[in-house]
């Protein structure tokens, strides 16, 4: 490898890194509905500046998702693991929340 081929490397490492971080630290866009996809299919659209709670039947069990003061949370599930009911609640665009289990998907639009 001769020290122009490094050079190279380095410059388009760099470049990636600025774009990586740029994407990161971006602020994202506020939310105004979660929606909930079962498999796929729309099941819901929940306007995020009312509060309200759904629960949502699958043939593999429940989850329930809270908007509350601005945010979408699943705060609880029958699913095995549970990871869904872990992740943090969610408020800008294209945040998602995700039980794999029961085929949920809570994403911000």
């Amino acid at each position: 490898m001769k020290k122009f081929d490094v050079i190279i490397i380095v410059i388009v490492i760099a470049i990636a890194a600025v774009f990586y971080a740029g994407g990161i630290f971006s602020p994202k866009d506020e939310g105004y509905e979660a929606v909930i996809y079962v498999d796929g299919d729309e099941y819901a659209r929940l306007p995020l500046d009312e509060d309200a709670s759904i629960r949502v039947e699958t043939d593999e069990g429940y989850n329930d998702v809270v908007i509350k003061d601005g945010y979408a949370d699943v705060v609880e599930a029958d699913c095995r693991d549970g990871l869904c009911v872990n992740q943090r609640e969610i408020s800008k665009a294209d945040e998602t929340i995700v039980c794999l289990p029961h085929k949920v998907i809570v994403e911000i639009e």
